[in-house]
């Protein structure tokens, strides 16, 4: 009877972590580095370089650069010239697709534009 007790409860234990890790999706944890493209507009580009930098590209030239922060889902432009407050939007990756969606609220309306409700496209 143990032993029947003990495959079951295994059994048991295997499927909650079956389901648990199903659930969580697939996005990652670590925010994705590399060149991005918008999956509505081939003209705009964006790479996230490892050392926190990004820089956005129109028609093959780079029209902005700054730094960002991450902290969990939460994506931090940190400001640039052009917009000098900082940006907060969460992001979500899975593996391929990159997309931002607003947290709070963005006084510079062109990075809400740039970057609300974008799905961008690593190229390889």
């Amino acid at each position: 009877m143990n032993t029947k007790k003990s495959i079951l409860i295994g059994l048991f234990s295997l499927w909650v972590l079956l389901v648990v890790t199903a659930c969580s999706g697939s996005t990652s944890s670590k925010f994705p580095t590399g060149k991005f493209v918008n999956a509505n507009d081939s003209s705009k580009e964006i790479e996230y370089n490892t050392d926190n930098t990004w820089a956005y590209y129109m028609g093959g030239l780079m029209s902005a650069k700054g730094t960002y922060q991450v902290d969990g889902n939460l994506w931090i432009e940190q400001g640039t010239s052009e917009c000098p407050s900082t940006g907060t939007y969460e992001w979500t990756y899975d593996g391929k697709n990159l997309s931002f969606k607003l947290s709070g609220v963005d006084s510079c309306a062109p990075r809400v534009e740039a970057t609300d409700g974008q799905t961008f496209v690593l190229l390889k």
